[in-house]
């Protein structure tokens, strides 16, 4: 690995705990503790509980992507092996310990590049919907901040805008061969050359329909997750209409994508303390909110562990 990517393997998660040391200076310690404490039980239960369907959907149309490459698992191994990503993405950057799931198919006999096409679609989809999601309820959500949301709207058009005509000049295609020019050891440029087309050719391969499979299924996915962090403000005495409470968790979801903290501690946190403030959300009352849907990424990720342990792989 050269030097820009072995930086940024160890600095990347730093920021998010900076950020999150700086919140809590500024926090009363005490009144987010007491907010945990008097969570009702029933709610925290149902909320875990949802992390069962949640994986089960996901797992669901990762095995639909893979199928269309020809790529056949049962669902079983799917979950299995869609489960342990997440127990590694735990205590990486920006999740990236589902590109756990690439490693079990290059293991079985796929090529990097063809073992890569599912993930970053499985990921794309995701990234799609939350885009999608945020421009959509922005139009509402200019009832309740004017400004913010015309902001928003403008800033998601732009780029849209900016993506596609990336993706008719093949910008896309030469960021993608200089992104991972950078990260990856230079022993491997020459095969990863040869992989890199097969992952371009494998692209190719999904149609329109199942594009839009794809999309329902996410759709599906981010339903059960709306509804288990819905559980937890409702535990929390946070009363906030369901539909504004989805595009809020929809905009921290996308914030905490960005690989600068682990597990999104303190972009998270910083996310719903801003977001959450118009509907007079105290910052100890969304920081607790943070902390519980940090121990539902945990719970989940116990659940990933044990899909590992019946079903290893050697990093």
């Amino acid at each position: 690995m050269n030097k820009i990517g072995l930086f940024f393997k160890k600095c990347s998660g730093i920021i998010g705990i900076i950020i999150f040391a700086l919140l809590l200076s500024k926090a009363n310690l005490g009144e987010i503790l007491k907010n945990i404490e008097k969570i009702n039980p029933l709610y925290l239960i149902l909320a875990l509980i949802m992390s069962v369907p949640i994986i089960g959907t996901k797992a669901f149309g990762w095995n639909y992507i893979k199928k269309q490459q020809n790529i056949e698992y049962s669902f079983k191994n799917s979950f299995l092996m869609y489960a342990s990503g997440l127990f590694i993405g735990l205590i990486t950057p920006g999740r990236l310990g589902e590109l756990t799931k690439a490693i079990y198919l290059k293991k079985d006999g796929c090529s990097t590049g063809k073992s890569l096409v599912s993930v970053i679609m499985d990921r794309l989809s995701d990234f799609v919907f939350l885009i999608i999601f945020i421009f959509l309820g922005s139009l509402f959500y200019l009832t309740t901040l004017n400004k913010t949301a015309l902001i928003m709207i403008l800033g998601i058009f732009i780029g849209i805008c900016l993506l596609l005509l990336c993706w008719k000049t093949g910008l896309i295609k030469w960021g993608f061969k200089k992104l991972f020019n950078i990260f990856i050891p230079q022993n491997y440029q020459k095969s990863w050359q040869i992989n890199f087309q097969e992952f371009i050719n494998d692209f190719k391969i999904y149609n329109f329909k199942n594009y839009i499979v794809i999309f329902i299924i996410t759709i599906f996915s981010y339903l059960f997750y709306y509804i288990q962090i819905y559980l937890l403000a409702i535990g929390l005495n946070i009363n906030i209409p369901f539909f504004y409470f989805a595009l809020i968790v929809t905009i921290t979801g996308l914030i905490t994508l960005i690989p600068i903290s682990i597990s999104g501690i303190g972009t998270r946190d910083a996310a719903l303390i801003l977001l959450l403030a118009p509907f007079a959300i105290i910052k100890e009352q969304a920081m607790a909110l943070s902390v519980l849907i940090l121990s539902i990424t945990v719970f989940t990720s116990l659940i990933g562990l044990v899909c590992w342990l019946i079903k290893p792989i050697k990093l």
